[in-house]
């Protein structure tokens, strides 16, 4: 299941994507039509510079870490913790995002009005992911944050992305710290 999320995570991280679409239907529509070819170069760092333009890693370090221990942080902190969660997505999900980049995604309604998210803030976007026959539910959460969308979430049959780190890693940074997970993190990333 990971493996669609993967794909699917990454694969609407593009440079070329108009930043400013106000309908996240049609962004998400775009930046996966002009990621395909990017991604089809298996590059570590293009991969990596799509990631850091499209996912708000701040966003989900708060879900992950919870709003009082992440803003009574000190800043080296947060950086580090965000920096050790960049590598992490970027390790674990490289190879997969690299496999499933000929994969077919049908967004369930692309033809909203983009006016019905002019005052919104968060929403979530579903769509068919078809590979090999076989059709998988994807949903897409994004933050607006200023005027462009930003990936903070991804569900894979029902199953998030977000809900799993903070699973994974919320009760160890309330009981042992940030500083201590940052390094349980970056030991990983290192394996």
């Amino acid at each position: 299941m990971f493996k669609y999320f993967l794909y699917n995570l990454f694969i609407f991280f593009s440079f070329y994507v108009y930043a400013t679409e106000t309908n996240p239907v049609v962004f998400l529509e775009k930046v996966i039509s002009e990621t395909k070819p990017a991604l089809m170069t298996r590059n570590d760092f293009v991969l990596e510079e799509a990631m850091e333009k499209y996912i708000d890693f701040e966003e989900m370090a708060i879900w992950v870490c919870g709003k009082n221990i992440w803003f009574s942080s000190k800043i080296s902190e947060k950086k580090n913790f965000l920096d050790e969660l960049k590598k992490l997505m970027l390790k674990t999900y490289s190879r997969t995002v690299y496999y499933y980049v000929d994969a077919d995604v049908d967004f369930l309604k692309p033809n909203l009005d983009p006016k019905m998210f002019e005052n919104k803030k968060r929403v979530q976007i579903n769509s068919i992911m078809k590979k090999d026959n076989k059709s998988v539910s994807i949903s897409y959460r994004l933050v607006k944050n200023k005027e462009t969308w930003l990936v903070y979430d991804v569900l894979i049959e029902g199953i998030s992305i977000l809900k799993s780190l903070k699973t994974q890693y919320s009760d160890m940074i309330k009981n042992k710290g940030l500083e201590y997970t940052i390094d349980k993190i970056k030991t990983a990333n290192k394996l």
